[in-house]
């Protein structure tokens, strides 16, 4: 949800239905019909999935819902745990008002809200009707007065347990965070069909995803496209690497700069996978090179090796969930910086530039020189 809109329409919103909300009677009992809301990004999607998987171990005769978006529907689809999805995707004020009316129909007694910052989705949850709802009291952004129960959203741990924090507030669950996710038929045929096309790559050598992007507001967490470059010629050289070059439909631009800064040395399939082809590939791979974005996360729950670079984000917060995965941190004095995800303290890469392709060189050589570790 675009912030301005959030903040200059949600904030006065919010103060109008307050009021009421101190009218509603909260749910007692064990849930019966539940609606999760998380909207968005990839990453967070993969993180969420071991608290839907313990719901419904906790909860099996009840009914789970999720609230989706565009960004992250096609994996959500592939999760056994829920019932049935719901699709965010009003773009005018009517489709909106369809939505609310769908969600009331359902007559969910439960409701988690998982975003952050949001005050859409915490009026959201409010209109669905549901006599409980639950949510984030995050500082700053005076969204915790339309739920019946809130925790103050922490700094100081890993967001999947941020997750299980809100979702306790229903009732005890049992906490595993072991990652999951599943390929589908698709998936696996769109990555089959492109190399069956390209019919080239040495079967012996060691297979890289590069991922360079870290999507439309990520400039400053992505390292910069030179250093990469500088790192693939090595990988070529010393592993005689496969390089797959992939990024959103929205970031192939950079990906077709990267290969040519490999001198062609690499396929370029920067915005040509949907997520279910992502997932085929991050697979099929023996090492994935990247930002924190939603492939890393992928990387992690796949159990790949994987190089994590980090700069205004916060690893412990944030980081790979992956025995098999090494985090190099920028040695900005002021990194990592973000809370929520948008708070940076400059725009550029100057914070990622601060890593060295000599570290990202020796970590890819650990992952390569050390045995498999399983969790």
């Amino acid at each position: 949800m675009n912030r301005w809109f959030d903040y200059y329409v949600g904030v006065p919103l919010m103060k109008v239905l307050r009021p009421l909300s101190k009218w509603a009677r909260e749910e007692s009992g064990p849930p019966k019909r539940i609606l999760v809301i998380k909207l968005a990004a990839v990453g967070d999607t993969v993180l969420l999935i071991p608290l839907l998987r313990s719901l419904r171990a906790a909860y099996p005769d009840a009914s789970l819902h999720w609230l989706v978006s565009s960004i992250n529907q096609s994996i959500a689809k592939t999760v056994p745990y829920v019932d049935r999805l719901h699709a965010w995707s009003p773009k005018t004020i009517m489709g909106l008002f369809l939505l609310i009316r769908n969600l009331r129909k359902e007559r969910f007694d439960t409701v988690i809200d998982l975003e952050q910052w949001s005050r859409g989705s915490a009026i959201l949850s409010f209109l669905t009707g549901a006599q409980r709802r639950v949510g984030f009291d995050t500082p700053g952004q005076s969204r915790a007065s339309l739920y019946t129960s809130a925790v103050e959203k922490k700094f100081n741990q890993h967001e999947i347990l941020d997750f299980y924090d809100v979702a306790g507030l229903v009732g005890p669950l049992q906490r595993d965070v072991r990652l999951e996710l599943w390929e589908t038929e698709q998936g696996r045929l769109d990555v089959q069909t492109r190399l069956s096309l390209e019919k080239k790559g040495n079967t012996s050598s060691k297979k890289i995803l590069i991922h360079p992007g870290c999507g439309e507001d990520g400039l400053p967490r992505e390292w910069p496209l030179p250093s990469y470059g500088v790192l693939g010629h090595w990988l070529v050289k010393n592993f005689k690497a496969d390089l797959f070059l992939t990024s959103g439909p929205e970031e192939k631009k950079k990906t077709a700069q990267l290969k040519q800064l490999l001198n062609g040395q690499a396929r370029d399939w920067g915005g040509k996978l949907t997520w279910d082809g992502m997932i085929s590939l991050v697979n099929q791979v023996d090492l994935v090179i990247s930002g924190n974005t939603g492939i890393m996360h992928i990387a992690a729950a796949l159990q790949k090796p994987q190089v994590a670079l980090h700069g205004p984000t916060n690893q412990k917060l944030w980081g790979p969930l992956n025995s098999r995965a090494i985090v190099l941190q920028s040695s900005c004095p002021q990194c990592p910086c973000l809370r929520l995800g948008f708070e940076y303290h400059t725009r550029d890469q100057s914070c990622m530039k601060r890593i060295d392709v000599e570290d990202v060189k020796l970590a890819v050589q650990r992952l390569f020189d050390s045995p498999p570790r399983i969790l």
